[in-house]
């Protein structure tokens, strides 16, 4: 069955269309319920984070169907999802899940958090019922891929991710970090992960802000911090040296006036502003303020590439873990489709042999004797059973014989003396 992935990511498109084509989490179901009207397709699982945007299928739909699809729902022209995306099949489909899922196709070289956006893209397209079991065994694949890249390479252990660049650019606003306060806005996995990184460097005072309450108070008392209501989020912005934010809203959730007036109160003490949302939390114009130093998901990317090259020498031997779980899945994939193959022959030879078997059977009860009934229904099966590979070796073309005729010696193990 046809793998297909259409999708575009941090290489390939800017910011402004990631974040046309991004899944809000709240849109996700419904997106994926619709993706199956598509003609043919079958399965699908949409993964969706802040550097990509990707639709993994299988079935007997096109691309072409899968594009117009994606192009009607993100009100993104044909020509520049063509221009800024990528279209991958079968084996380089396969590929690519599995290196994505291993961190090797990530903006941060190696980072952690995109398996568990990969395995909550599963979850998420499972409880849709939108997975059957080609892509159900891929992502089984791919976290086992994923799984032994780390546990056998260094490609995970070297300090390069969002929040290590965060706090390397706060360093160079603060002159001491740690006397500082940081707000973070949202409570998914990357503000976790910049909580306990900040934590673990020392950082003064962490207040966690949140639209359902309780998880902003989950943790605050996970990492040693403070609440604050999210009603209240502009009466808190005064208070933020490091202002960090990433949650699904789909419009910016701090604006420039807010910031602005912010600033006032601060007597025009600087904020390091870090928006690692996509669509961006923090208006983009506030980064036009004084003393307003607001960095983007793709602004990171200058110091995370400093400490890349020990990932990058590591990644050359996750590359090989890859290939040879890519070689087996595929192996999976060709075993299976050979196997129905083979279910289609018996099943149609026994459709002949029912037949000629039931003729037979009318021919022994009208008295016919035995000794012709059964060699003539040997050989009407045999007769008709061959009719249609005789029939396809005859009428091959002179260049196509060779193979075609030691295909079928090999198959029907015929010797070559014979």
């Amino acid at each position: 069955m046809p793998l297909l992935v259409l999708g575009l990511n941090h290489a390939t498109a800017p910011l402004e269309l990631r974040e046309r084509a991004a899944f809000a989490p709240a849109e996700l179901d419904g997106a994926l319920r619709d993706a199956r009207k598509v003609e043919g397709l079958e399965e699908i699982v949409v993964l969706s984070t802040c550097n990509r945007t990707e639709l993994i299928t299988s079935g007997q739909h096109s691309m072409d169907s899968l594009a117009q699809w994606l192009g009607t729902r993100s009100a993104i022209d044909l020509d520049t999802l063509s221009g800024h995306g990528y279209r991958l099949e079968e084996t380089e489909a396969v590929r690519h899940v599995f290196r994505v899922a291993a961190g090797l196709d990530s903006m941060v070289l190696g980072e952690p958090q995109i398996l568990g956006q990969v395995k909550q893209a599963f979850s998420d397209a499972e409880t849709a019922e939108a997975v059957g079991p080609t892509l159900r065994r891929l992502f089984q694949k791919a976290n086992e891929a994923a799984k032994r890249a780390r546990s056998q390479t260094s490609i995970g252990r070297n300090p390069v991710s969002f929040a290590f660049a965060g706090v390397r650019l706060a360093e160079q606003i603060f002159e001491d970090v740690t006397q500082q306060t940081a707000l973070l806005i949202g409570a998914g996995e990357m503000i976790d992960l910049f909580a306990a990184h900040l934590k673990a460097r020392g950082l003064r005072r962490l207040l966690f802000c949140n639209r359902t309450a309780a998880r902003a108070e989950k943790l605050a008392h996970r990492h040693a911090g403070a609440s604050v209501p999210f009603s209240e989020l502009e009466a808190y912005l005064p208070d933020a040296d490091l202002l960090i934010s990433c949650t699904g809203s789909p419009t910016p959730i701090v604006t420039r006036a807010a910031l602005k007036q912010a600033l006032k109160r601060r007597r025009r003490r600087p904020v390091c502003a870090l928006d690692i949302a996509v669509p961006r939390d923090i208006e983009p114009a506030a980064g036009s303020l004084d003393d307003v130093y607001l960095y983007a998901v793709d602004d990171l990317q200058a110091i995370i590439d400093r400490n890349q090259q020990a990932r990058r020498d590591a990644a050359e031997e996750a590359e090989d873990l890859i290939r040879q779980h890519v070689d087996q899945f595929m192996h999976w994939v060709q075993t299976r489709d050979a196997g129905a193959v083979v279910g289609q022959l018996r099943k149609q030879l026994n459709r002949e042999a029912d037949e000629l078997t039931a003729a037979a059977l009318g021919q022994l009860a009208r008295g016919e004797d035995p000794a012709q009934v059964l060699p003539r229904l040997a050989h009407s099966l045999g007769q008709r059973w061959l009719h249609a590979p005789s029939r396809a070796i005859r009428e091959a073309a002179p260049e196509d014989q060779p193979a075609l005729q030691a295909t079928v010696k090999r198959l029907f193990d015929l010797d070559n003396d014979a």
